[in-house]
């Protein structure tokens, strides 16, 4: 497993093996937690579960393709609950920052920063350590805000359990996945999703 001092390293300038935990969220500030993303109508007949990691090139040519359409006709419509799931792929501890950064957005908006990775990711990995706090600092967080995001323990430690709970439990083999109630669909395409969601409607 990758040590979040790796993880600093590379994105936020910090020493390889530095140690850090959640208490180290700026004065005043409670640190952030980790959750998962989840949009549309919580009383839904039908769940909709995507895997999916902001590294993954497939995953971003759904998000920007696809998931306009599945927002639009389903989760607006409140036809489907939808949660958003992260199994972070290579570079993983991009990936796992990246993430990280997501659950540090103030006022719970942390499906807008995963949207502007997806639609910026190859800007982004290009040149992390700048650009994803840029990114941090729009979505009103502090350069300290940030620091404090890249060595929170509990979210990195929650994130690898969330990926081993993919991998072991539900067997997910690559991004993106989804589960349409039990139904699994693997891949970007939206037909084979949409087909998946019209028949669990039925």
């Amino acid at each position: 497993m990758k040590t979040l001092g790796k993880v600093l390293a590379l994105i936020a300038g910090f020493a390889v093996g530095a140690t850090a935990n959640a208490a180290d969220a700026p004065a005043g500030k409670k640190a952030p937690a980790y959750y998962e993303f989840v949009l549309g109508n919580p009383s839904a007949k039908v769940t909709v579960v995507e895997y999916a990691s902001v590294t993954c090139p497939h995953c971003a040519k759904f998000f920007v393709e696809s998931f306009p359409n599945l927002k639009k006709d389903y989760i607006d419509t409140g036809k489907i609950k939808y949660i958003y799931r992260d199994l972070p792929t290579p570079p993983r501890e991009l990936s796992f920052a990246a993430s990280q950064l997501a659950r540090c957005v103030p006022n719970n908006k942390g499906m807008n920063m995963i949207e502007m990775l997806f639609k910026n990711q190859e800007a982004w990995m290009s040149a992390p350590d700048t650009t994803l706090r840029g990114y941090a600092m729009l979505s009103g967080m502090s350069s300290a805000d940030f620091d404090a995001c890249m060595k929170n323990e509990a979210i990195y430690k929650e994130l690898n359990q969330a990926v081993d709970r993919a991998s072991n439990v539900y067997k997910v083999e690559s991004t993106p996945t989804f589960f349409v109630g039990e139904t699994k669909v693997a891949g970007e395409q939206y037909e084979p999703l949409k087909k998946a969601i019209d028949k669990a409607l039925q």
